[in-house]
């Protein structure tokens, strides 16, 4: 166990203050921030399913997990930087945060250059290999290329809203954020309503919502408000940093790309036992999904400064105590969320597909097959994010990393047994099987402290 150290003023309240007034400080702006977020991606599903249809829902779900690499390498940088950052501060060394940033800015600037080049170029390509064909591949293509040539933008946003956060203004996180959904929501009526441009459209608007609410975040670390200011010498990449933000983000890059992965998956699973009708109805239930799964990731986000610092000043009391009862506030959610999904799934299949006949009924008994799991999943989420927070990144990595490789077993054995019956039940078995290992792994790394 680290030993305690001696920290500022300003942090001793992550020390002090007892633990539910500080996760309610935390998680409550960081959940609605996640919920806001979400607006980008579930305001163009209920714009596209609307204006276009049941094809436009079939390459937006085609498209939209390749071009989630992007979140994925934002939440790696911003993570990884974001927990080195708070275990620095906790033990009172300011000037490696301060260089940990300025090189989260280096490295996200580089990966949205290299994923603009090659993005643009191979997209046509990957959506080929998933089995887009016609108008469905015109139209996911168009959404990827704007998606990519765009990219930088959702990276500098992941990382700056997560850096911004543990500089102790969650709050202003949450009020940038909610302006960035409602200009996405201004700008998807503008691009596919007014000007029709299709899914172009769509992932323009995405893009410029994520650019606003990138320079809105990334101005207070160019100003005097804050202790983390970047300049031009922090800016520097070290090796070091470089692999220390990667070892410690990589959990974090997994869950991300776990979720583009299984997305992946299951399209291609249902085009092989099913027909596009089933991935519109999966863009659905996925949406459904996401409401809940970005209040986990509010959990988990708004729970990490708090493990981390704790952590770092050798506080493990205090690290069990917030991991508690952030697991019964997952439990708690994602309890809600079924009795939401299973009393009215007509609702939410309305709410994404309109009044639809024919996806209707398939999307009702997805949501009925897929959605048991949830409580499994929030929980691997806040697990995962545990290990990560208090620098066990192994555990995570392994725990993540695992999900990758068990979905896609079950999926193709699942889908091949039962059809498209078994693709729906996929992730709830592979899931329960993983909470299974979280368990013991937890147990073992209270034992070490």
């Amino acid at each position: 166990m680290a030993d305690p150290v001696k920290v500022t003023a300003g942090s001793e309240q992550l020390l002090t203050d007892p633990i539910p007034k500080l996760l309610w400080r935390f998680a409550l702006p960081t959940v609605l921030s996640m919920l806001v977020t979400g607006i980008y991606v579930t305001v163009d599903g209920m714009f596209v399913g609307h204006y276009l249809g049941e094809q436009g829902l079939a390459g937006m779900m085609l498209a939209y997990p390749v071009g989630a690499i992007l979140y994925a390498v934002g939440s790696l940088i911003g993570m990884g930087a974001a927990a080195l950052v708070s275990i620095n501060l906790g033990q009172g060394d300011v000037a490696k945060a301060r260089r940990i940033v300025g090189n989260a800015f280096t490295l996200a600037l580089i990966a949205g250059g290299v994923f603009a080049l090659l993005g643009t170029n191979l997209s046509p390509h990957i959506l080929t290999w998933l089995g887009a064909q016609g108008a469905v591949l015109d139209s996911a293509n168009r959404y990827l290329f704007w998606y990519f040539a765009l990219g930088v933008f959702p990276i500098l946003s992941l990382t700056f809203t997560t850096l911004l956060r543990n500089d102790g203004r969650p709050e202003f996180v949450t009020g940038v954020l909610i302006f960035g959904g409602l200009l996405n929501i201004f700008l998807d009526w503008l691009f596919i309503v007014v000007w029709p441009y299709g899914l172009a459209g769509a992932a323009v608007a995405t893009m410029m919502s994520q650019a606003a609410t990138a320079g809105l975040c990334m101005q207070h670390f160019f100003s005097s408000r804050t202790r983390l200011g970047i300049n031009l010498e922090q800016m520097k990449l070290t090796l070091d940093n470089c692999v220390n933000i990667a070892r410690v983000g990589l959990p974090s890059f997994l869950m991300n790309l776990y979720l583009s992965i299984v997305l992946t998956l299951h399209n291609m699973a249902f085009l092989w036992v099913g027909g596009p009708i089933y991935v519109a109805a999966y863009s659905v239930v996925s949406y459904s999904e996401s409401i809940f799964y970005l209040i986990f990731e509010g959990i988990a986000f708004g729970a990490q400064p708090i493990l981390s610092f704790n952590a770092g000043a050798g506080r493990y009391d205090r690290v069990r105590q917030t991991r508690f009862i952030g697991f019964g506030v997952t439990l708690l959610v994602a309890v809600l969320g079924l009795l939401v999904v299973y009393l009215q799934p007509q609702w939410l299949v309305y709410l994404f597909a309109g009044d639809n006949p024919q996806l209707t009924p398939v999307a009702v008994e997805g949501l009925y097959l897929y959605f048991w799991g949830l409580p499994m999943e929030g929980l691997l989420l806040v697990g995962a994010s545990f290990f990560q927070a208090i620098n066990c990144s192994r555990e995570a990595s392994i725990l993540t990393a695992s999900k990758l490789l068990l979905i896609g077993l079950v999926l193709w054995l699942m889908a091949a047994l039962f059809g498209t019956t078994g693709v729906w039940m996929s992730l709830p078995i592979a899931s329960s099987l993983l909470f299974v290992w979280m368990w013991i792994a937890i147990r073992r790394v209270d034992k070490d402290y």
